[in-house]
């Protein structure tokens, strides 16, 4: 059975996401910490179990001490991601509201989905979670929102009205803080050894670059499609296929990296390679 500090520790634990390394240095600074503090406690006439509660009472709330460690580690995304979820609220809001004015259209579904993501993103930048801070829920989130902020940008770009280019602005602006998101996650929080952390970084700013690339031309695309169909098409759908690409080799890449550091190179090149040869043929053909 694990001791009432072991427990605490772990508990503070919970509210971050870092390097298997780092957490081992974590706990065991909180643990010397705690134990200096029984013992103080102690040379005062405490018990041993009255003294292992002071201590930790006198320690703080492990919520809070979480989210401070987790604020050390990634500076900055609390605000980040508060700024990413009221600013989607508003686009959300305002472009329903836009579209059902302008066009008659309601596109519930996709405020309903968009709503829901927003608000993980709140829980997310207010810590209320703990679950959500680890990296695969983090961005899995991430990667929910920038699709959804996709479509978006469709509803947007088949609105005949003076507000699409501030939205039009908004949504390129909040794709590309989530995608900033995703790699600061994603390098912040690596648990890879530490001879591997050059290599990985290096393909995170890769597939970072290339992500950007792949958006844009995408977001570009959709546009033009809504104007020449006159609204959504399902033919549209085919303009996603190299961001699914893209996600997927990267995945395999970030897999790969561990045991075949070579391997997740090549595909890394083959990413570019593909991306590249299915954006020229599809959207640009001679």
């Amino acid at each position: 059975m694990k001791s009432n500090f072991k427990c605490y520790v772990e508990k503070i634990l919970q509210q971050t996401e870092c390097r298997n390394e780092e957490k081992e240095d974590i706990r065991e600074e909180l643990l010397i910490h705690l134990e200096l503090s029984k013992e103080e406690l102690l040379r005062e006439g405490m018990n041993e179990k009255e003294a292992e509660l002071e201590a930790i009472e006198r320690f703080g709330s492990e919520v809070e001490i979480g989210h401070q460690l987790q604020q050390s580690i990634f500076p900055y995304r609390k605000e980040l991601m508060l700024t990413l979820s009221v600013t989607s609220f508003v686009f959300s809001i305002s472009v329903y509201l836009l579209s059902l004015s302008v066009e008659g259209e309601a596109h519930v579904g996709w405020l309903v989905l968009s709503m829901f993501v927003h608000s993980l993103i709140l829980l997310i930048s207010l810590n209320q979670v703990a679950q959500f801070n680890r990296r695969r829920w983090m961005n899995s989130i991430l990667v929910t929102h920038i699709i959804t902020y996709l479509y978006g940008y469709t509803i947007v770009s088949s609105i005949d009205h003076p507000a699409f280019l501030p939205f039009a602005i908004l949504s390129w602006m909040n794709i590309l803080l989530a995608l900033f998101l995703v790699y600061r996650t994603t390098i912040y929080e690596l648990d890879l050894q530490s001879e591997m952390v050059k290599e990985a970084k290096w393909l995170h700013l890769i597939n970072l670059v290339l992500g950007v690339i792949v958006t844009s031309v995408i977001l570009f695309n959709l546009w033009i499609g809504m104007w020449l169909f006159g609204g959504y098409h399902p033919f549209m759908l085919l303009l996603t296929i190299p961001f699914i690409l893209w996600i997927l080799l990267y995945f395999l890449q970030m897999r790969l990296l561990k045991k075949h550091k070579r391997s997740a190179f090549v595909i890394a090149i083959i990413s570019i390679l593909m991306n590249a040869f299915i954006l020229i043929y599809i959207y640009f053909p001679f």
